[in-house]
């Protein structure tokens, strides 16, 4: 996967001067939660980072996968029913969404399906005892997602994104029937060679 990630930036980077295709780097983090632990609200916060290629297929429309590191989970709060068994859950995925997306003026609408690689967790039950070993988790997950960019420039923008899990978390679903994740995301988009196409000011009429 490292290789796949270095070898998706050398060619975003060569890339990105090119009409057909565009390469963005990708920096912000999650606010996220998990259905069927009883800890409500989206309280637990991880990074999420890596970078974006896609295809330009005309003015409004493109498509393209990303490489992201991305960090979800779930964390007690005052609000939590007392009836949890956890006390924090913390996941760290690599996670590759396919995108598509649909541009408008300087807004980016974006909807699509990712792929996410549980590659290592922390489990805390709510007696603050650490039963990681003792609770194995689903390595490959499936997601979906959607979200919006507002670009301030050229080159920067502001993305926010939904997503949640389609599989369950939980391979036995011995901790509940319904153990999947949701999280959203706020992050910078920082587009590589000559950015984003904008419309110009509206000429002066005075």
């Amino acid at each position: 996967m490292r290789k796949l990630l270095f070898l998706l930036l050398i060619l975003g980077s060569a890339s990105a001067g090119a009409q057909t295709f565009r390469a963005s780097l990708l920096a912000g983090g999650n606010f996220s939660q998990i259905d069927g632990d009883d800890l409500f609200g989206y309280h637990q916060f991880g990074l999420n980072a890596g970078i974006r290629v896609v295809a330009v297929l005309n003015d409004r429309w493109r498509v393209g996968p990303e490489i992201l590191f991305s960090q979800q989970g779930a964390r007690r709060n005052q609000n939590s029913a007392n009836v949890s068994a956890f006390d924090q859950i913390d996941l760290n995925t690599l996670e590759i969404p396919l995108m598509v997306y649909f541009k408008d003026w300087r807004l980016t609408a974006e909807a699509g399906l990712s792929y996410q690689n549980l590659f290592s967790y922390t489990i805390i039950s709510s007696g603050g005892e650490d039963i990681t070993a003792a609770t194995p988790l689903n390595s490959d997950l499936l997601a979906i997602k959607a979200g919006v960019t507002f670009f301030l420039t050229e080159r920067l923008g502001l993305n926010m994104r939904f997503s949640k899990h389609l599989t369950n978390i939980d391979p036995d679903q011995s901790l509940n029937t319904s153990f999947k994740g949701k999280s959203i995301s706020v992050r910078a988009v920082y587009t590589l060679g000559q950015g984003e196409e904008l419309p110009r000011p509206a000429p002066d009429d005075f």
